[in-house]
This record gives structure tokens, C-alpha cells and sequence, in this order.
């Protein structure tokens, strides 16, 4: 063992690689496995780079640089960084490489390189970034200091990430249209990964063109401002289908142990949660506002029968329990066509609320907050300024309807 440059290196026993030795290559192999996190190795000159690259090869019997590659288990574009010297040399390469030389070689080569930590590129490159962006930093560190010194008595404001799932936030109608919008068309998600992590997902999907506004812009806001999370989206082309995320603890958290809605499929079982049934109307609601923007449809029926496109709002559902719950609370307010559909998977429950009269009247006590829905109640009343109260129990409502997003506000 020699003592070089503050290291050492192990002098072995050559073996020929053009030997017969059946063993060879399975000794490179084992010697250049794992070499990821191992020290570096660069040359003092790039002439003598160069002679060690080709001296390797000569007393490899390798007939091109490739075959040498292959016989150190790299890649191509990956030797030819270290044979150019755009990257250093891990440490188990270089003594592979090295193995290959005779004795008296490995003894000069040895004293022309130069040895680096494994971790020097990340050092170096923090040190120029920090140098280079030191004051951006700071400012951002002030900026974001003052900021939670600012919202520390409002913790729903706070940027970033809760620290805490606060399960009794008070119901309010952002809470309960999100909740609703999720029974209509979304899916709730948490699981332990392959690296034993925790993952939290809650989706909605919907038209990538019907609903873009709706779930680009409405639901995100809404969750925002609750709980200071912020969505992802993507868009499924084969589908034409439009996917909104919330990867968030405390949203799964909310809806799975305060509301119990299930983690997995809901389709056949979900209702709305009875904290919601038992609260105030205005809730219950924007809940079914929820529901009917994201599972419901508006169309209008132009049947000649008919003097105007008479309109109807429906909603398809194939969970026996919401089905129950809506309708017998829908017929506290409206009259109902409900019906039930036998199909080869699930029977089909339907429940439609239909004239251009009761339409008005769902403008005034639920609305839409979908544009999609609402661009469609504007094709069936024209002008819109507005409808007025038809029946003794709207009278004490307001009498203006917005044909907008509803006032959300608690």
C-alpha cells in the first residue's frame, strides 16, 4: 500500500481481461457496483487522463472504447464524461480501472490524480447558488417572517401547508358546496406507498370543457380559503376529461373522520353527511348545490307540445341513500318527478325538477355556481333581470336572482 495525495490506494494482482479468466468480468462488476455515494477521483493534467484511459484499454484487450464501457458497467455517454473529463472518477470505478494495469503503472498513476468527497459538486454548486442568490434569499426569509407574524391569529390565511387538522371548523356554505361538489363527482384516497409514506388524495372530475372554469377556478378558490391548500390539475385527452387534486392531510382527514365519507368507492353508498342534514337549510342547500353542479344536468325540452323550451334540472344518481335523502328533502320546496331505472349494472335513480317556474324558484333558494348550468338557465330566460317570487313562502327572500356563482359567504 502507497500513501498518495492523502489516500491510499490497494495495489492488486493484474488480471488480464484477454486471460481466459472466466471470473474477470464478474470482478469488475462486483468492484463497480454501488459507486454512486463513493469519493472521486480526477487527473492533475488531462495528458495524463488521457494515457490512463488508454493504457486501461490496451491492458483490457477491449477492441473499442464501448467494449471498454461495458466491461465497467457504464453507459456510453457516461464513460465518455469521465474519459473527457466533465466528470470525476468514482472512487470504485477509478480501482477497477486500475486492476487492470500492471503493478509499476498502478504505482505511477497514482501519483497524478487528486481526490474529491463524494458530495463536493453539491457543496460547490450551494456555495455559488448561495453567493449568487444570498440576497433573494434573505428577503424571502424577512418576507415570509412578517407574513406569519401577520396571519398568526388567522391560521386558515397562513401560506404553506397546515401544521394541524383542525376537524371542528364550523360549517359554512364554501365548506358544504365543496362537500357537495365531492359526493357528486369525486373520489377520496389515502393509502401507505411503497416507501411507507402516507399519501392523502381527494379528486374531482369533470368535462375538460363543460367544467373547466368550474373546477380550474370555483373549487380551488373555495379550498383556498378554507383550509389554505392549493390544487393540481391535469387533463385526460383520451377522455376529454378534466382532474382536479387536493393532496391534503387535513381534507381527508375532514371528510373521512368528521363527515365519514369512505376512503375508496362511494358510488353506491354515499349520502350526505347527517352533521349537514341536521344544520341549517342554507347548508343543506349548498350541498345539494354541490351535487347538482358537478352530477346534475340542465336542459331544455323543445317537444313541439310545448310553446317555450320548457326547462328541467335532473340529477342521476345510482346511491339509494342520497337518492332518499335529496328527493325528501327537495319536497319540502318543489314539486318532483322521481323515478327509478333498472339497468344490467345498478338500478338508476332520478330525480328531476321541471317547469320554467320551479327553475326560477331553484335560482332563488340553491342556484348554480357551474357555468356550464348556468349558461344554459340564461339561454331559457331572457332577458335576465332577475325573477320575481311567485309563491307566499319566497317572499321573505330576496327577490333578485344572480345568475352567477351564489354569495358564498357564511
Amino acid at each position: 500500500m502507497k500513501e498518495k495525495s492523502g489516500f491510499s490506494i490497494n495495489f492488486v494482482e493484474v488480471i488480464p481481461m484477454n486471460s481466459g479468466n472466466p471470473d474477470s468480468k464478474e470482478i469488475i462488476k462486483e468492484k463497480t457496483e454501488n459507486c454512486i455515494m463513493t469519493d472521486r477521483i480526477g487527473f492533475i493534467d488531462s495528458g495524463n487522463r488521457k494515457e490512463f484511459f488508454l493504457a486501461v484499454r490496451k491492458a483490457s484487450g477491449a477492441k473499442s472504447w464501448r467494449e471498454l464501457a461495458l466491461l465497467l458497467g457504464l453507459r456510453r455517454n457516461r464513460f465518455q464524461e469521465h474519459q473527457y473529463g466533465q466528470m470525476l472518477l468514482p472512487e470504485k470505478i477509478f480501482n477497477s480501472m486500475l486492476t487492470l494495469l500492471p503493478k509499476e503503472k498502478q504505482e505511477s498513476f497514482a501519483t497524478l490524480i487528486c481526490k474529491k468527497p463524494s458530495n463536493w459538486g453539491m457543496i460547490k454548486g450551494g456555495e455559488n447558488n448561495y453567493t449568487k442568490n444570498s440576497g433573494v434569499i434573505i428577503k424571502r426569509l424577512r418576507e415570509g417572517f412578517k407574513r406569519r407574524l401577520r396571519d398568526k391569529e388567522n391560521p386558515l390565511k397562513f401560506c404553506g401547508r397546515p401544521t394541524h387538522v383542525d376537524l371542528d371548523i364550523p360549517l359554512s356554505k364554501e365548506l358544504c358546496e365543496l362537500v357537495g361538489a365531492i359526493i357528486g363527482d369525486g373520489c377520496i384516497d389515502g393509502h401507505i406507498d411503497k416507501k411507507g409514506k402516507s399519501k392523502y388524495h381527494v379528486q374531482i372530475v369533470g368535462n375538460s370543457i363543460l367544467d373547466k372554469d368550474y373546477l380550474l377556478i370555483t373549487l380551488p378558490v373555495i379550498a383556498k380559503n378554507i383550509f389554505g391548500i392549493n390544487a393540481s390539475h391535469y387533463f385526460r385527452k383520451d377522455r376529454k376529461a378534466l382532474n382536479l387534486n387536493f393532496y391534503s392531510k387535513w381534507l381527508f382527514t375532514l371528510l373521512t373522520k368528521r363527515f365519514g365519507f369512505p376512503s375508496g368507492k362511494k358510488t353506491y353508498t354515499v349520502k350526505i353527511p347527517e352533521e349537514i342534514m341536521n344544520s341549517e337549510e342554507k347548508f343543506v342547500f349548498a350541498t345539494i348545490r354541490g351535487i347538482f353542479d358537478t352530477d346534475g344536468c340542465v336542459f331544455a325540452d323543445k317537444r313541439k307540445i310545448y310553446k317555450k323550451p320548457y326547462g328541467r334540472i335532473v340529477l342521476k344518481t345510482v346511491s339509494q341513500p342520497l337518492y332518499t335523502q335529496v328527493k325528501e328533502f327537495l319536497e319540502n320546496y318543489f314539486s318532483l318527478y322521481s323515478a327509478l331505472k333498472k339497468t344490467e349494472h345498478a338500478p338508476i335513480y332520478e330525480i328531476t325538477i321541471y317547469g320554467n317556474k320551479q327553475i326560477e324558484k331553484w335560482m332563488q333558494l340553491i342556484g348554480f355556481s357551474n357555468q356550464r348550468h348556468l349558461s344554459k338557465i340564461e339561454k331559457l330566460f331572457k332577458p335576465l333581470v332577475g325573477f320575481e317570487p311567485t309563491t307566499t313562502g319566497l317572499q321573505n327572500r330576496d327577490t333578485t336572482v344572480m345568475l352567477q356563482r351564489p354569495n358564498l359567504t357564511t
